[in-house]
């Protein structure tokens, strides 16, 4: 009898080297300490409710949307902010109170339009079939 074997993921943390499909609380989490860092120069503070408010909220909306789309609406979140001397950084509170009503329906419609390319590719006539129509 054979058992089969789990795959060994790699730490949460290590968002680099994880399958995005894999990523946790944890691994957004160190997704954002890392982007804001490289992005603001400066460390990630998280938003008032602190550390276990924004992982809550990352981990609804993960139940809700999936990996890909959180991925995604975080980096759109990140290409829209503009820092200001008064607000240096942003953090996901920011993000899902202040920028989610415009941002995360972008979000959506790009991955629906994608799927649906997807589709009409699968979907699309062989070339052995157009010849036989002809």
């Amino acid at each position: 009898m054979t058992h089969a074997t789990k795959r060994r993921l790699p730490p949460a943390k290590a968002w680099r080297e994880r399958e995005l499909s894999d990523w946790n609380t944890l691994t957004f989490t160190e997704y954002l300490r890392d982007r804001h860092r490289e992005l603001y120069g400066i460390d990630y503070v998280p938003g008032r409710g602190g550390w276990r408010r924004e992982q809550g909220e990352i981990k609804r909306m993960v139940g809700e949307h999936g990996t890909e789309v959180v991925r995604r609406f975080i980096d759109a979140c990140f290409r829209e902010y503009r820092p200001t001397r008064e607000y240096p950084g942003i953090n996901f509170t920011f993000m899902s109170v202040y920028m989610k009503g415009r941002v995360l329906p972008k979000v959506l419609a790009e991955v629906a339009r994608e799927k649906e390319r997807g589709r009409a590719v699968v979907d699309a006539p062989s070339a052995e079939e157009l010849a036989g129509w002809l």
